[in-house]
């Protein structure tokens, strides 16, 4: 399961430019700010525009892989 994560940070952080260990820390924090920094403009507007919207949100963080991540995020 920790493996699945750690691809899943690896990934991203690659995406946006910043190491997995400073996405972590982002992500425990609750600071999408770091999302939005290397973000093209459009992706940012659309992440903004889910972080906007509580009813995505809630479905987005009981979906199974947002409990996953959770759990190996609290380890």
């Amino acid at each position: 399961m920790s493996n699945n994560v750690d691809s899943m940070l690896e990934a991203v952080s690659k995406k946006l430019g910043i190491t997995p260990q400073r996405l972590k820390e982002a992500m425990q924090k609750g600071d999408l700010s770091i999302a939005l920094e290397n973000m093209p403009e459009k992706d940012a507007k659309k992440l903004k525009s889910i972080l906007g919207n509580p009813e995505v949100i809630k479905k987005m963080m009981n979906s199974a892989k947002a409990q996953e991540l959770k759990k190996s995020m609290n380890k």
